[in-house]
């Protein structure tokens, strides 16, 4: 994966990020085990499925409930998706964070780099309202916030 792609999607949920990011996690049957538990405390954020090639495939979002791990289970019990999606790549997201900001994030990142136009067939969530949802977002657990 570039790592442009992966500093945008980054920039993309500002304020929101957790980190920086994780990956490559392996997506074959052999290795998701391990990056189901590896990953099965990350809640929020948004994450981008490479094949084998390391070019993009996929760009998703999880939040709350469900989590990151169960969401990729959903995507790999898909024939189509489990044979092109190799390895993950995750920008972990504060894990209260609203779940129409990290909607909203993720269609910064398609903006950002430009999929609404290079992968057809896929929707991803409006941006519009990033400035206020996501840049206006303010940690309520941050020390400066009390």
């Amino acid at each position: 994966m570039d790592l442009g792609v992966l500093l945008t999607v980054r920039a993309a949920l500002g304020p929101l990020a957790a980190g920086t990011w994780t990956g490559p996690h392996p997506l074959a049957a052999s290795g998701w085990p391990a990056t189901a538990a590896e990953l099965g405390g990350v809640y929020a954020g948004l994450y981008l499925a490479a094949g084998s090639d390391g070019r993009l495939r996929w760009l998703g979002k999880a939040y709350r409930g469900r989590g990151l791990a169960t969401r990729i289970r959903e995507h790999l019990d898909v024939p189509e998706r489990a044979a092109e999606f190799h390895h993950l790549y995750v920008v972990e997201a504060l894990a209260y964070s609203p779940p129409a900001a990290i909607e909203c994030a993720e269609g910064k990142a398609a903006d950002l780099l430009r999929l609404r136009a290079t992968m057809s067939g896929r929707r991803w969530p409006s941006s519009a309202r990033w400035p206020e949802l996501v840049a206006g977002f303010r940690d309520p657990l941050s020390p400066s916030m009390r």
